[in-house]
């Protein structure tokens, strides 16, 4: 994401093109998590572990929710096709995409 940047864990601010996307906590900690190895699937039940701290549960949908809200907000600063989806697997950051692929 060579358009966008996270200014440390203390700060807990995203940037897209220098202008602050205002993420709630669970939503940074996602996005930190998948930034943190870019191209790198992170598989459903780790990023669970790792971002809520236990499994959620088979049915729950709590995590495509907070995917779903992710990408809106990420859209709306016009980040677009960042995150991807492996179906049946988990989520990733797309390695290497440029602002003007958007």
């Amino acid at each position: 994401l060579e358009a966008a940047r996270i200014d440390g864990a203390n700060e807990r601010q995203v940037f897209f093109r220098e202008r602050e996307v205002r993420l709630s906590p669970k939503e940074f900690d996602l996005l930190h998590l998948l930034m943190s190895r870019p191209g790198r699937v992170f598989p459903r039940p780790e990023i669970e572990e790792r971002v809520w701290g236990r499994p959620l549960g088979k049915d729950s949908n709590v995590l495509d929710v907070h995917m779903a809200n992710l990408r809106a907000k990420l859209r709306e600063a016009g980040a677009y096709g960042y995150l991807r989806t492996v179906r049946g697997v988990g989520y990733a950051v797309r390695p290497g995409r440029r602002e003007e692929e958007g």
